[in-house]
């Protein structure tokens, strides 16, 4: 499997040209630390010219000197100083949310497009590089006043999302105007990176001017790969054999991801592999995720934990055998490409997802690492726990090399900075 592109590759490199990156998240989301940034700092080192970072900070994110991230105990004019080292600049503004949200969003808008403009007059930026589809829909605009060149990384569609999970209706005001920039967005922009073929199929469909390349959501190899000493530190302090067999949940519940029906599945896995043990790892009030897993599940046979450093996340994936995603499929999550099947399949996990999410679903059957579920809303098949068995019965060594190398070549960040420093470096043939 390939990261492919459309027509010939967009260059910039002809003529030094600053950036303006435009993100409708905190600096310190996780989402835009571990593949935005990450991205951008390499492509940076190309001495292409400045980058100028917009983002928009939520509270439970803002940076400051009690902030853990990867900086910790920085202030924000700390980082900010750190971060021209590497020919990035950043200019954070204040995300708004809650009641009256469309006008909230008119706010971020217009406080938007007061720093752009200062930044498009002072620093002569030619290319506007949006993370996600929000930030796409504002670039949009943005793109067309101030004639800038478009670029999205991360397209996928957010009100189709909202509107297939039930949180918005197709007639409301919100997903028609959210929809419409989307799309927009898509057929107009210059360069488009999108997780899946599927959107890539889609948007040539609708005969999109952009450079469309297939580029899904990625983690750094060198930070993600197994450690067996952590694979039997965190079984012996959970009491745990190298024999038995692990699986993990990474994530939240509830929203874009399954609840209830997460323990329920465990429960029925725990029927068939009655020495299975399960882990949760989430940002979700865990007392109560504990008492609906102790509805499915004796208190013996599963662990409820969050609020991990990044490493100490990376150690308790070495210590499981098998990963879930937990991603309910409808018709446009095939367009989605989840962050943690990555993270998986890098350790070296193979994983279970349901039909439908993002390529993973097709990677799992054909290169046999995974198992998929049509819908973890109905009892698993007969097939399905044969899949499972088949897995865990593969020598572990063996099974962690297979998976970790179809993830090198499915998700793998070297992949997708290779894709970005061509639309920056490669000569223009057009």
């Amino acid at each position: 499997m390939t990261l492919s592109h459309s027509m010939t590759a967009t260059t910039f490199k002809n003529q030094m040209k600053n950036t303006l990156v435009f993100i409708y998240n905190s600096f310190n989301d996780p989402l835009f630390q571990n593949l935005m940034l990450s991205y951008i700092r390499e492509v940076a080192k190309e001495n292409v010219g400045e980058f100028h970072l917009v983002t928009f900070e939520q509270e439970r994110y803002r940076h400051n000197s009690h902030t853990m991230t990867q900086s910790h105990s920085m202030t924000t004019r700390q980082l900010q100083k750190k971060l021209q080292e590497s020919n990035i600049y950043w200019h954070p503004l204040t995300f708004h949310t809650g009641r009256f949200l469309l006008l909230k969003k008119a706010w971020d808008l217009l406080t938007g497009f007061l720093l752009v403009s200062w930044l498009r007059i002072k620093h002569r930026t030619r290319i506007i590089f949006c993370f996600a589809n929000v930030a796409a829909s504002f670039g949009l605009i943005f793109s067309k006043i101030f004639r800038m060149k478009l670029m999205v990384y991360s397209y996928e569609p957010h009100s189709e999302f909202m509107a297939d999970l039930g949180y918005w209706s197709r007639s409301g005001l919100k997903y028609r105007l959210l929809n419409w920039l989307e799309w927009q967005a898509g057929l107009s922009a210059d360069v488009i990176m999108t997780g899946t073929q599927h959107m890539v199929d889609e948007l040539t469909r609708r005969k999109s001017k952009a450079q469309l390349y297939r580029a899904p959501t990625a983690v750094d190899p060198a930070d993600f790969k197994f450690n067996s000493d952590d694979r039997k530190r965190i079984r012996s302090a959970l009491g745990l054999s190298n024999e038995i067999p692990v699986f993990i949940y990474v994530g939240k519940f509830g929203g874009l991801y399954y609840q209830e029906e997460i323990p329920k599945l465990f429960a029925g896995i725990k029927q068939h592999i009655p020495n299975a043990y399960f882990v949760v790892i989430t940002s979700n009030e865990r007392e109560e995720i504990r008492t609906m897993f102790a509805q499915s599940l004796h208190k013996q046979a599963f662990s409820i934990t969050g609020d991990l450093s990044y490493d100490e996340l990376k150690a308790y994936l070495s210590a499981a055998d098998f990963g879930i995603s937990g991603v309910p499929p409808s018709p446009s999550q095939k367009y989605r490409s989840p962050t943690k099947v990555a993270e998986y399949m890098l350790m070296g996990l193979p994983y279970i997802t349901t039909m439908g999410v993002s390529e993973d679903d097709e990677v799992a059957e054909k290169e046999h690492v995974g198992a998929v579920l049509s819908t973890f809303s109905e009892k698993p098949t007969k097939e399905f726990y044969e899949s499972l068995q088949k897995l865990l019965a593969e020598p572990k060594d063996q099974l962690r090399t297979r998976v970790r190398q179809v993830g090198l070549t499915y998700r793998s960040r070297d992949r997708i900075v290779e894709i970005f420093k061509g639309i920056y470096l490669n000569t223009d043939n057009e």
